[in-house]
């Protein structure tokens, strides 16, 4: 049975974990700043309901790695005439 990811794991797979905030809207805004070009995902979409990923004996929150939620979600929307997210 694969155990939880801690801080350390997402450090190790990508350099950091998100922030993550709802606002007044009820909008959530994912924050990945520790990257080299911080990125701010806002969705209407709970990061509970993202599910999970199991990479090794590790699981991971989905809606906390950028490689399987935030870059796919920007690619769609970008193909469908959206802007990328906010960086910076």
């Amino acid at each position: 049975m694969p155990r939880r990811a801690r801080f350390i794991d997402y450090f190790d797979l990508q350099g950091g974990v998100p922030q993550i905030s709802q606002d007044d809207k009820g909008l959530w805004h994912i924050r990945h700043g520790y990257r080299e070009d911080p990125v701010e995902i806002i969705t209407h979409i709970s990061p509970k309901e993202r599910g999970v990923v199991v990479i090794g004996n590790v699981e991971y929150e989905v809606a906390k790695l950028f490689e399987f939620e935030g870059g796919p979600c920007e690619i769609q929307s970008k193909k469908i005439g959206g802007e990328e997210y906010s960086r910076g």
